[in-house]
């Protein structure tokens, strides 16, 4: 229940600075301030917390799907919610990795962050 609402309070926080970001930077918004604040929404918490830090991603990633399929047209909606899902579960799944291997939680959100921005960074340019 807990990473419920740890996720729901950083799809929360995302949301409302993801739009200020978008007004001020635009396409650079997407690119590297989301996955800025978004990984540090999902992460931070989580880990000062001590719940479970894939949980949190993967949560996430289904609030973020569900927020994309209904907010998208019909033919990409589905296809939008299925990668949001992926994706941050894929970012979560990096973090854990990271957090292992270093036994400090800055790299790995730092390397979630870097592939988040790649990620989109890719997207945004198809």
């Amino acid at each position: 229940m807990a990473e419920l609402v740890l996720a729901a309070a950083a799809l929360a926080a995302s949301y409302i600075i993801n739009k200020l970001l978008l007004r001020l930077l635009r396409e650079k918004a997407v690119i590297y301030g989301a996955p800025f604040f978004e990984e540090l929404f999902k992460t931070l918490p989580a880990y000062f917390l001590n719940r479970p830090l894939l949980h949190v991603h993967i949560l996430f990633g289904l609030g973020e799907a569900i927020y994309d399929f209904f907010s998208s047209r019909r033919e990409t909606g589905r296809w939008a919610a299925l990668v949001s899902l992926l994706s941050h579960s894929a970012f979560g799944g990096l973090t854990c990795l990271l957090f292992s291997l270093t036994g400090t939680i800055y790299p790995a959100l730092a390397g979630a962050v870097l592939a988040h921005c790649a990620w989109n960074y890719i997207i945004m340019k198809k």
